[in-house]
């Protein structure tokens, strides 16, 4: 019964704080009755979940009628406050309330375009250059405008996007393929969780999570990647094997962050074929196949300008690199007089060494003995955390990213529990 109600005031008490903060329509002042509709949908869905016999011979609905009151009000609030910040942005101007690496995606799509590499180009002179950045407190140079750091996924699905929203709205705004791969995500969950109230809790906590929302509104690229990857580990328990490596190459292919849930996808995929291992390097092939497919091009046009911005830059090794920030290690350090130059190259590795690695092979033990998706999610989750922690950066959206990946690991978890 738990969950059944679970997910209800968890929508009401994640929901509000929302539409108090954004708007919800694009229009000058959202239309109380809009405000009507939402709080009915979330005190009916509540109402029902803690009296279903009001439903009388309709109790057999629940979980339909449930689930249209989720989606409903997800659409309202998640989906009105960030459609209303796009078209509030294109009335506006280009920086508006966004973040800088949609402003960034959406200048490396105009480089393509016109033939120009936008691994190599410096975006001085766009929008991302009018960003407001700074540092320690203190208005400095965005390094942003150096490199493109996203990897070729992030830059190439967007076009979809691109070429019906020019013609259509008049304008592009590159949240419309993040709010595209939220609205896939959430789909992905639904068919991933067995156990229904518990699919329905982690859409909840997905779509309005206070550790995620504000940064899903503003444009960060974490869901992007999170869809790809959840989608190939759910391709993984109903045996889409193939599929689940084309998936996972393109989650590869979308975030740096995703590269480490290798060895525990591979771990898990092995221990899940313990007779036919054709299969699991037919897939690991596929993987390979699909990432040189996108890569090699642009490593074919000007490879050191590739590894510079993907590798390099965010590892302190390039002559332009993304500084020390956040609330991990390397603030730490800063503070003791350590490090003195967020900007200079100092040798994470050599605490990833120490630290992450030997956890590692502990997680991956750990794995290996109980080989469960839940302990896929968690073992990455916990590598990450740590990795993370001891690299050059961890920043505010990292700590939501990993919050949600300890969520989802954590219900199916549960959802495992509940259907052995």
């Amino acid at each position: 019964m738990l969950p059944i109600i679970l997910d209800s005031v968890l929508l009401f008490a994640f929901s509000v704080p929302v539409v108090m903060r954004y708007r919800i329509l694009p229009i000058d002042g959202t239309p109380y009755w809009l405000f009507g509709i939402l709080f009915f949908l979330l005190t009916t869905n509540c109402f029902i979940s803690f009296y279903p016999e009001v439903l009388g011979s309709f109790t057999k609905h629940l979980h339909r009628i449930k689930m249209f009151c989720l989606m409903m009000t997800i659409g309202i609030v998640l989906g009105g406050s960030t459609v209303t910040a796009m078209f509030d942005r294109a009335k506006t101007a280009p920086v508006y309330k966004v973040h800088d690496i949609i402003l960034q995606q959406e200048a490396a799509m105009r480089f393509l375009l016109v033939g120009k590499n936008p691994y190599k180009e410096t975006y001085f002179g766009t929008p991302v250059e009018s960003f407001h950045y700074a540092e320690l407190g203190r208005d400095a140079v965005n390094p942003a405008l150096y490199h493109f750091v996203m990897p070729p996924w992030y830059l190439m699905f967007p076009f979809t996007f691109y070429f019906a929203a020019i013609p259509t709205f008049g304008f592009f705004d590159g949240r419309m393929a993040l709010l595209f791969t939220m609205a896939a995500l959430l789909v992905i969950l639904w068919y991933w969780f067995r156990d229904k109230s518990l699919a329905r809790i982690a859409i909840v906590l997905t779509a309005l999570s206070p550790s995620v929302v504000d940064y899903f509104i503003e444009g960060r690229s974490d869901v992007f990647a999170l869809c790809w990857l959840v989608g190939s580990v759910a391709l993984l328990q109903h045996k889409r094997y193939v599929w689940s490596g084309v998936i996972l190459a393109l989650a590869f292919l979308s975030k740096q962050t995703t590269w480490f849930v290798l060895p525990f996808y591979a771990v898990h995929f092995w221990r899940q074929l313990p007779q036919n291992k054709v299969v699991f390097w037919k897939t690991m092939a596929i993987v390979v196949f699909v990432v040189l497919l996108f890569v090699v091009p642009f490593l074919m046009w000007d490879a050191r300008a590739f590894i510079d911005s993907v590798v390099l830059y965010l590892t302190g090794n390039a002559e332009t690199s993304y500084p020390v920030s956040g609330y991990g290690l390397g603030m730490v350090l800063y503070d003791l007089g350590i490090i003195r130059d967020i900007h200079a190259y100092y040798p994470f590795i050599f605490w990833q060494l120490i630290f992450a690695l030997p956890l590692l092979f502990v997680l991956v033990r750990w794995l290996w003995v109980k080989s469960t998706q839940s302990r896929l999610m968690i073992s990455y989750a916990i590598f990450l955390s740590v990795y993370w922690y001891m690299s050059r950066y961890f920043n505010n959206s990292h700590l939501g990213y990993i919050s949600m990946v300890f969520v989802l690991g954590g219900l199916k978890l549960a959802d495992e529990q509940t259907h052995t």
